[in-house]
């Protein structure tokens, strides 16, 4: 087995064999141990602004980084899993709205649920304001009727009965003869 290997195109390694290949993988694997305490505490910093961008975007974290913060910043993961727990209810409760009134209602009261002595009020609002311009974007948003009693204005009570909606479920049949 050859394998050539180009490395950021700097340098050419050519492996020949199986313990070539580990010995590889190892080193790439140390890259972080050969960088000095200096180097690795700039790569943290600039991990963890790019994370606090994130956050403060009101975008959602990736795996890597929620599993980075987990490691690193242990605190801070709660806090961002709690912002993003908060902005995915906040979106389910959307997806489940019958009408705009009550999307906006649900909008409103998310964002006057926020406490002012909240230590992620800044990272929550971000975040819900995310969900809801998504949601306000989508087709279902715009889909929706106006107010909830728009759904049921051309609904006649008199008309109506159980077993209209159970004939109207049935599955019909047609035989060509």
């Amino acid at each position: 087995m050859k394998i050539s290997l180009n490395l950021n195109q700097k340098e050419s390694k050519k492996i020949s064999n199986t313990n070539e290949l580990v010995e590889y993988i190892l080193e790439c694997g140390n890259e972080t141990k050969k960088m000095s305490e200096e180097e690795r505490a700039e790569m943290d910093a600039r991990i963890m602004a790019k994370i606090m961008a994130k956050l403060q975007a009101g975008r959602k974290l990736t795996q890597e980084e929620l599993d980075y913060l987990q490691r690193t910043n242990p605190i801070m993961y709660a806090h961002a899993m709690r912002v993003q727990r908060m902005a995915e209810a906040v979106e389910e409760q959307l997806k489940h709205a019958k009408s705009k009134e009550e999307a906006n209602r649900i909008i409103s009261s998310a964002m006057t649920g926020v406490s002012k002595n909240d230590p992620d009020r800044e990272y929550i609002y971000a975040a819900i304001s995310r969900v809801t311009k998504e949601f306000k974007d989508s087709d279902a948003y715009a889909e929706l009727p106006d107010t909830a009693e728009e759904e049921y204005e051309d609904f006649n009570l008199l008309s109506w009965s159980p077993l209209t909606e159970v004939y109207d479920d049935l599955p019909t049949f047609s035989a060509n003869a």
